[in-house]
């Protein structure tokens, strides 16, 4: 396909997501501040984890 219309077609779904986002951003944003919860406890785990591997060394 056309590198054009690559970029043209990946400009209109950041358009349509960005009106999707502003149409729903009260739930948006509480699915964001779960997931972001979420995503610091995984973090949090695996450097548990690999903290945990190191002192058995």
């Amino acid at each position: 396909m056309n590198k054009y219309l690559w970029a043209l077609l990946g400009l209109v779904l950041v358009v349509l997501g960005l009106c999707g986002i502003w149409h729903f951003r009260y739930d948006v944003l509480s699915f964001i501040k779960g997931v972001i919860g979420a995503i610091v406890l995984m973090i949090g785990a695996i450097i548990l984890v690999i903290g945990v591997s190191e002192l058995r060394e």
